[in-house]
């Protein structure tokens, strides 16, 4: 997946977010904003990025907390022994580095 990719998947995901009660053309950024700008920073700008679903043959069950409202803080870029990157949750991290944990 591409970086637009996994923020559009990762807002789907999260759910619907609650309408802002700041006043219109208010500086303060609301909670959609901030997962943007979070998965901005974080995400690699590589073409394909690994996702958990690319790591089902680990058999290996995905938390919601991760995957969550706060996917944006609780998800992790990995570094795959293949030299290409991954975004996935902890009990996957976990999976293909145990010896890390």
């Amino acid at each position: 997946m591409t970086k637009a990719e996994i923020t559009s998947k990762t807002l789907r995901e999260m759910g619907p977010f609650p309408l802002e009660n700041e006043p219109p053309f208010s500086e303060e950024p609301d909670d959609e904003e901030i997962v943007i700008a979070e998965l901005e920073e974080r995400l690699p700008d590589d073409l394909d990025i690994k996702t958990c679903e690319d790591f089902r043959h680990l058999n290996v069950e995905c938390c919601d907390i991760c995957h969550g409202h706060y996917a944006h803080y609780e998800m992790s870029v990995i570094d795959l022994p293949d030299g290409g990157k991954a975004w996935v949750c902890g009990p996957v991290k976990r999976a293909i580095y145990p010896e890390k944990e």
